[in-house]
């Protein structure tokens, strides 16, 4: 097969010569050509980090790459052109596959196939973009046992989510077969920003051009009545709509984006009465949580015109301009994702940030079954649900080697597994009361019941998706007389764990258990309730940290010695504190109150504001370079419906 490129960017179309590469003669008739564009409404690497472009005549495959490392250097920029001869047979079918992967090849999320012909004595255009809609259309094909299968060439097989026949166009299976009679003629300004190709046309600045737009809901009562119909209300003129998504597409500091083409089947089409005609997808993602709206925006001018299939985004993998566009500012916390429902709890572990997002509660203050558990790689994109509908979900923990999750539900008393790449969460125990907090270590897992008062550890076996609990050991002290078990933290054999008491009193305390002793560390605490430990480098806790949620003090107690230390009080007057973290230098903090998160040296100093408005900061996790919180967001409105403004978000130390 010969084929030529001018740069693996493929900014320029790559010919192949169809007739040569089926093995044919290269005479015949005049030859036409078919232009494939490919172009994406996502954030590159964030969202899709590979794409692999395969390319079959007649079965007979004629052109397969995998182009990784998007959005840096030396990788594949978009828009990107592929071009296809007319073969000495025009009939045959031209099969043209773009499989997109997030964390490697291996990572399949979406597929988009077309069946087509090369048209004869013109240049067709044939756009097969990577879409945010299509997320999800595709997985990689496993065996009993989980394990991924590939082809002869090691390439994974790839599980198409649409019926045979059928790929995914705006999150709608459509026919694969285009007819390219029907195809529009090629021209590089409609593809290029109204360029050349050569890096001269303008691209989408998206953050900028959405920096004043209005949040819209979609009409999803009109929905509910006919689900072949998707429509917003709009303002009058040209305007420019993007998705309001959890963290997929281009995020700035408080919202991410996925920008819409105007006059698209794919994007929208202004109808009569400024109503919006959007993909179905729209609503069907909008109806069940998992859009928080539309932004809309008059267009503008430039790279804020109104958007088009020929007004490619900007950003680190455009084609366009040096890809220059408007960024978060670099001292700014950056979200993980947002437009989350009271988030509560997250751990930071396995390349990836989990955590919950807490359950809504009906008109008698019952907790309702609409928790979720939540992941995302760290450095954001569309979140994953590893568990919905869960029953007011409290605290989690991340078993790396076993690559699962579990975590606790508080109103059916459960707690729970599944595995971090997604499949069925399962019950490993049940009839609990009132499971809160939970942590791993050692593998055990230890937890906290609060109404029960009682805190447990058992030891984990088997591996997998298949691990078991074997029996709960008690580790409250013989005797005790505190109340309500909170949080929970544990590293090599030492467990300790908060009583938060009863609020507004004194009667809180602070337990570990040390070896084969539980001991208590601190009594008359005023509604202690975070906890962490300062681990060494052989995986042992050397201190215990505490935050009283009430009182506004942290607290240490060392434990590196042969006996437990006396408490220190190592921060007050810090309001409401609501997260705790340590790490080798430093002990982390949010305060709820102030909107703020904080760190100071670990065995005391000055303190350093490291975020300010802040929307009710929760729990905090740090990595070896970050810092990650929650964000639980606003109460509840008057009408009782969540208001979906909780994130989570990180910043580098």
């Amino acid at each position: 097969m010969k084929r030529t490129k001018r740069t693996r960017s493929m900014s320029a179309a790559v010919w192949l010569s169809l007739a040569a590469a089926a093995g044919l003669s290269a005479c015949g008739g005049e030859k036409g050509q078919l232009m494939v564009v490919f172009q994406t409404d996502m954030s590159l690497p964030k969202d899709i980090d590979t794409v692999r472009i395969e390319a079959t005549l007649d079965g007979s495959v004629v052109y397969d790459e995998t182009f990784e490392r998007l959005g840096s250097d030396g990788s594949i920029r978009l828009p990107a052109t592929l071009g296809f001869l007319t073969p000495d047979e025009p009939s045959q079918a031209l099969r043209v596959r773009v499989i997109a992967s997030r964390g490697g090849k291996d990572g399949v999320r979406l597929l988009r196939e077309v069946l087509t012909t090369v048209p004869e004595g013109r240049t067709a255009t044939l756009h097969m973009p990577i879409q945010f809609l299509c997320d999800g259309s595709a997985e990689v094909e496993r065996d009993a046992q989980g394990n991924a299968l590939r082809d002869a060439d090691g390439n994974v097989l790839v599980k198409n989510s649409c019926p045979e026949g059928q790929s995914c166009v705006a999150g709608s299976c459509v026919p694969r077969e285009v007819d390219s009679r029907e195809l529009p003629d090629y021209e590089a300004v409609a593809v290029f920003g109204g360029g050349s190709g050569d890096g001269d046309g303008l691209c989408f600045d998206t953050l900028r051009c959405f920096a004043a737009a209005a949040s819209a809901p979609v009409d999803l009562e009109a929905f509910a009545a006919d689900g072949t119909v998707c429509r917003a209300a709009a303002p009058s003129g040209d305007v420019n709509v993007a998705l309001l998504t959890q963290g997929g597409g281009i995020c700035g500091e408080s919202a991410c984006f996925v920008p819409l083409d105007a006059e698209s089947d794919a994007g929208f089409r202004v109808e009569e009465g400024n109503v919006l005609r959007l993909p179905v997808e729209v609503c069907r993602r909008a109806q069940s949580g998992k859009l928080a709206g539309l932004a809309i925006v008059a267009a503008g001018e430039g790279k804020c015109r109104r958007k088009g299939t020929d007004l490619p985004t900007c950003g680190p993998w455009s084609a366009l301009q040096g890809g220059e566009s408007t960024v978060p500012d670099a001292s700014a916390p950056v979200p993980v994702a947002v437009a989350q429902v009271h988030p509560v709890s997250l751990q930071v572990a396995a390349g990836g940030v989990t955590w919950i997002a807490g359950a809504t509660f009906d008109g008698e203050g019952m907790a309702q079954e609409d928790g979720e558990l939540k992941t995302a790689p760290v450095d954001g994109g569309e979140p994953l649900i590893l568990g919905a509908t869960q029953a007011s979900p409290r605290d989690l923990a991340i078993d790396e080697a076993r690559q699962v999750a579990f975590w606790t539900n508080a109103e059916d008393g459960t707690l729970r597994v599944v595995p971090l790449a997604g499949g069925e969460p399962r019950v490993l125990l049940a009839d609990l009361e009132q499971p809160e907090g939970l942590a791993l270590s050692g593998g055990a897992l230890s937890w906290t019941e609060l109404w029960g008062g009682g805190v447990f550890r058992a030891q984990l076996s088997g591996s997998g998706a298949e691990v078991e609990l074997g029996a709960p050991e008690e580790l409250t002290p013989t005797g005790t007389a505190f109340s309500s078990p909170y949080r929970v933290a544990s590293a090599g054999d030492t467990v300790c764990w908060t009583y938060q008491g009863t609020l507004g009193r004194t009667d809180g305390a602070v337990a570990c258990r040390v070896g084969e002793a539980s001991v208590t560390i601190a009594a008359e605490q005023l509604t202690p309730r975070e906890i962490a430990l300062d681990v060494d480098g052989e995986g042992n806790a050397a201190a215990v940290y505490w935050a009283s949620f009430e009182g506004g003090s942290v607290f240490r107690a060392d434990l590196s010695g042969a006996e437990v230390g006396a408490p220190e009080e190592i921060a007050s007057d810090q309001g409401q504190l609501n997260g705790l973290a340590v790490d080798e230098g430093h002990v982390y903090w949010t305060r709820r109150d102030a909107g703020t998160v904080v760190r100071m040296p670990k065995g005391g100093g000055e303190q350093e504001v490291l975020a300010s408005g802040q929307a009710r900061p929760g729990d905090i996790a740090v990595d070896e370079a970050t810092v990650y919180w929650i964000n639980e967001g606003s109460p509840d409105g008057s009408d009782g419906a969540p208001v979906k403004d909780g994130a989570v978000l990180k910043r580098a130390k």
